[in-house]
């Protein structure tokens, strides 16, 4: 009979992350590469790859700093440390992407004896940041992404680059394979 006191909890929490519209955070890795002997790291510049991802409320510079901010400050909560002048054992580079719109609101007031009156509209979009780290030869041996919903101030931006950021390098360095 204990079952059915926490029968309405467990269904709350499962019906809230069914209905979850942001994914959590996802990792994946080369399986065959060594992260224990990784130790000094260095970024890592795509001449290929075209980092406009600012928006309307941030360009793309907010957006970079704080990326490299908070994953060096990660980084070095683990004990991984800026290689400098010498050859870094692995790069780090990361991507922004649009993930598209979650949901768009038309809002108004209503009534049952007159016309809607439209006032105004919200839409939420989300986006991906994702961290690659690659080996000296420049192979990808990890890469960790997060889907989040865009903030509508710097602030809140900051704040999501952090909590993705935060969120991404926990599953890094992997769990070690036999």
């Amino acid at each position: 009979m204990k079952i059915f006191r926490w029968a309405p909890g467990i269904f709350a929490a499962a019906l809230s992350l069914a209905c979850s519209s942001v994914p959590p955070p996802q990792a994946s890795w080369d399986r065959e590469a060594d992260f224990s002997s990784l130790k000094t790291y260095g970024w890592y510049a795509d001449p290929a790859e075209d980092k406009t991802v600012g928006s309307a409320i941030v360009d793309t510079r907010f957006v970079e700093d704080h990326v490299k901010k908070n994953v060096t400050a990660e980084l070095e909560k683990k004990g991984f440390r800026p290689a400098g002048d010498a050859e870094p054992d692995f790069f780090v580079d990361y991507h922004t992407r649009s993930a598209g719109i979650i949901s768009r609101d038309q809002y108004g007031a209503y009534s049952w004896w007159a016309m809607p009156t439209y006032t105004g509209s919200m839409t939420v979009k989300q986006v991906i940041l994702a961290v690659d780290f690659r080996d000296r030869a420049k192979k990808l041996i990890w890469r960790g992404w997060a889907t989040k919903e865009v903030g509508s101030s710097p602030e809140k931006i900051a704040k999501q680059i952090r909590s993705a950021i935060d969120q991404i390098l926990e599953k890094f360095p992997p769990p070690k394979t036999s």
